[in-house]
């Protein structure tokens, strides 16, 4: 729990600090947007959101937020009737670094610091089982592109984590300057 709290101040006062960044900054070099994600190792779909902020040309940083689309579970076994239901999610800081940016194309490389959490939850009929949940510091690489339709950018990410979940993701979506 311990860890959960420390991950949760930790994102708390990144987007703070961001936040007050942000701010500051001229209109154009921010964007927010919402995406899908599809992850090799959970096997599953996940939606979430995200931002993005210019610090020049060739540098960006943002975060993204994903909440990963399992369903829950029901089956009898050795007489007991047992629910299982999960939750997982993810919240990560990136940073972007732009090597091609022509003709509204953009290509780019990803780098990724963020928690992944993780919690299993089991309603037996007769002798219990214990909930389990965990939460790890996830570090993931990566490349992406965006395309800019005007107001609209559309975009694609693929990354390896090669810590949290261990997986790789492929994430796309949209994003709109604000």
């Amino acid at each position: 729990m311990k860890k959960i709290i420390r991950g949760f101040t930790f994102v708390f006062l990144l987007s703070l600090g961001m936040s007050a960044t942000l701010i500051a900054q001229n209109e154009g070099d921010i964007a927010i947007g919402v995406q899908g994600n599809y992850g090799t190792d959970i096997e599953e779909l996940g939606i979430g959101a995200n931002g993005i902020y210019s610090l020049n040309e060739t540098m960006k940083v943002g975060a993204d937020f994903t909440y990963w689309l399992i369903g829950d579970d029901e089956f009898s076994g050795f007489g007991n009737d047992v629910s299982i239901s999960y939750t997982f999610f993810e919240i990560n800081a990136n940073f972007n670094y732009i090597f091609y940016n022509e003709n509204q194309l953009m290509a780019y490389g990803i780098g990724s610091l963020g928690i992944h959490y993780a919690k299993v939850e089991a309603e037996v009929e007769g002798p219990g089982l214990d909930d389990s949940s965990d939460s790890e510091l996830g570090l993931g690489l990566g490349a992406g592109a965006e395309y800019n339709l005007g107001s609209v950018s559309l975009f694609a990410e693929p990354r390896i984590f090669l810590s949290g979940f261990d997986q790789f993701s492929l994430t796309f979506g949209a994003r709109i300057g604000i």
